[in-house]
């Protein structure tokens, strides 16, 4: 069921790799401490998705 969640936040997560988002985020005249922080918090937030809808999903299965 875990491996069903993170395959999942694969899929949210798109077809772009994190150094092309990065590259894509300096080309637009960003820094790249910027960018780099900002894929950092897109990371965070599908893993803290991904771990969320495993704690409902483990819920669920007790009940």
């Amino acid at each position: 069921m875990l491996m069903m969640v993170m395959v999942m936040a694969g899929a949210l997560a798109g077809c772009s790799s994190p150094a092309q988002r990065m590259a894509e985020c300096q080309a637009q005249g960003i820094s790249k401490d910027t960018c780099y922080l900002s894929e950092q918090n897109r990371q965070n937030s599908v893993n803290n998705a991904a771990m969320k809808q495993a704690m409902e999903n483990a819920h669920d299965a007790v009940k």
